[in-house]
């Protein structure tokens, strides 16, 4: 027979997940969201079998329960509802930052019940049921956290996980679940942060509309992100902030560098030193998330 897994939350990620896994894989989808017509919506596309606005009768519907929803929210919503929870049933996330909902969990989950968290590394500025698609998850990381030191981890259930993640197109990664979160401000938060910094210093004056006329690709790129959805932004930046914190530091160390670079009286020549090495650094990142194969 084959398993059921229920969604909580049907916006960008948890509805491209369920669309996934009704497309790629032999797994049974049930859903809960806030609101009534979204729930309509996915039945009407044949996504889940069933969906709901309240989570008990998901709880109670699913062998792999996902938490779908931001950080927060998830994790106040597990502590609600954990005494529903069953031995033997999964319960995992796709939580950005894991701290708080991790916390959660560990407080509050029944004996018996498996947790093993994940994070698929994808998503857009632009969120809601509407937007989610089956494809979403093609072609990028998608890390399974390990814990092997806890009575709740279990290594068969991470692996499952993991080949839901290939199933769906996704490259593999194993991290430490207490490592995650400093990695993810380097790479995710801090920098969403920095793009949201860049638009209010470039257009958050009387000058900024003429100023962004006049911008192009280059300015576009690095302030994409910066259109999310400040709400759940808000929890994923503020419950990593000792990280982002961190990485904004070394962000002012490296300004502090270049200004100094800046200031040589060498025809610039430490500064093209300082870009290419930025180039050759990008250049890695292809290969590195597996978007060009290593001959």
């Amino acid at each position: 027979m084959s398993k059921t897994v229920g969604i909580i939350g049907l916006g960008l990620l948890g509805g491209s997940l369920a669309k996934a896994l009704k497309a790629y894989t032999d797994y049974e989808v049930v859903g809960y969201a806030r609101r009534q017509e979204v729930c309509d919506a996915a039945i009407q596309d044949g996504v889940v079998k069933a969906a709901w606005t309240e989570v008990e009768p998901l709880i109670e519907n699913s062998d792999i329960v996902v938490f779908s929803l931001p950080p927060d929210t998830n994790a106040r919503l597990f502590t609600e509802m954990a005494h529903l929870f069953r031995p033997g049933q999964v319960v995992t996330d796709v939580s950005s930052a894991k701290e708080n909902f991790v916390r959660a969990v560990y407080d509050s989950i029944p004996k018996g019940t498996i947790f093993v968290s994940v994070h698929p590394m994808a998503g857009s500025e632009k969120g809601g049921y509407e937007v989610s698609h089956k494809n979403l998850f093609k072609g990028m990381g998608w890390i399974v956290l390990e814990d092997k030191a806890s009575d709740v981890y279990n290594e068969e259930v991470a692996q499952e996980l993991a080949e839901m993640g290939r199933a769906v197109g996704s490259r593999i990664e194993f991290v430490d679940i207490y490592a995650h979160d400093a990695y993810l401000a380097m790479v995710s938060h801090m920098p969403h942060l920095l793009a949201s910094i860049l638009t209010q210093v470039s257009g958050g004056d009387e000058l900024g509309e003429l100023r962004m006329k006049l911008s192009a690709g280059g300015f576009r790129d690095c302030t994409r992100v910066a259109g999310g959805l400040p709400s759940m932004w808000r929890e994923i930046i503020y419950g990593n902030r000792h990280n982002v914190i961190e990485g904004l530091s070394q962000i002012e160390s490296e300004i502090k560098r270049v200004k100094e670079i800046l200031s040589q009286e060498d025809e610039g020549q430490a500064l093209e030193s300082y870009l290419e090495r930025g180039r050759e650094i990008r250049g890695k990142l292809p290969y590195l998330t597996g978007q060009i194969k290593n001959s």
